[in-house]
């Protein structure tokens, strides 16, 4: 098949996923593939979970989306789930782009700063924030100018604790760098960051889009370093 009617963002594989079960895919052509990208991003669960598609009927069945105009009791127990007893507030976003645009803004106005150091060799997202904040001249190549006031250090380098700065509203990271080449942190570099923010007064963000929800086998990949 071609794609005419739709904007080429992506460059795509040349067959069409039909129907799927478990991390198995079944093409157009009735050919099978294992999933190795666990739907990329933030979709983990695999195809056709029983549990989900009960939920998913049964809500179909009620109301199928409100806006936040409206209290929503889903939203709190999801929330709740998600950070139990700590003092932590959640909020819900459609991508991991959004996540993280959300996170800069986030700092800026907590802070009233506008400086944010990132890495080199991260992915943050491609909106302009997250695209900005992400360490990869090649994502970023044609949408100049970016957001200012977004620096870069070495990933997992000590001397880029130097960096770290009362003037800065916030430092971003991935525990573990996946557009990267999938770039482990260093546990005992990971805490010295924390603790650097900590000094300077400085907001820490993980964006965890790629490791959270279980993937590592911690419910957030920082949990192993805490």
């Amino acid at each position: 098949m071609t794609m005419d009617h739709v904007f080429p963002t992506y460059a795509r594989f040349p067959f069409e996923p039909v129907t799927a079960t478990g991390v198995t895919i079944t093409d157009d052509q009735g050919k099978d593939y294992l999933d190795f990208t666990s739907g990329i991003g933030v979709c983990n669960l695999g195809y056709q979970n029983a549990e989900i598609q009960a939920a998913v009927t049964d809500q179909l069945g009620k109301i199928w989306h409100i806006s936040n105009l409206y209290e929503n009791h889903l939203q709190e127990a999801v929330a709740e789930l998600l950070v139990g007893k700590e003092d932590k507030l959640v909020f819900f976003a459609n991508s991991g782009t959004e996540a993280n645009e959300a996170a800069l803004k986030l700092a800026r106005k907590a802070t009233g700063k506008t400086k944010v150091l990132s890495f080199n060799h991260s992915f943050h997202g491609r909106t302009y924030g997250s695209m900005s904040m992400t360490g990869n001249a090649h994502i970023q190549e044609g949408f100049a100018p970016l957001v200012p006031d977004i620096s870069f250090a070495d990933y997992n380098d000590p001397a880029s604790l130097d960096a770290i700065t009362p003037d800065l509203a916030a430092v971003i990271l991935e525990v573990i760098q996946g557009e990267g080449g999938v770039i482990v942190g260093d546990p005992d570099w990971l805490r010295d960051v924390q603790a650097k923010c900590q000094a300077t007064d400085t907001l820490f963000i993980i964006d965890e889009v790629q490791t959270g929800i279980g993937r590592t086998g911690f419910k957030f990949a920082y949990e192993a370093s805490a």
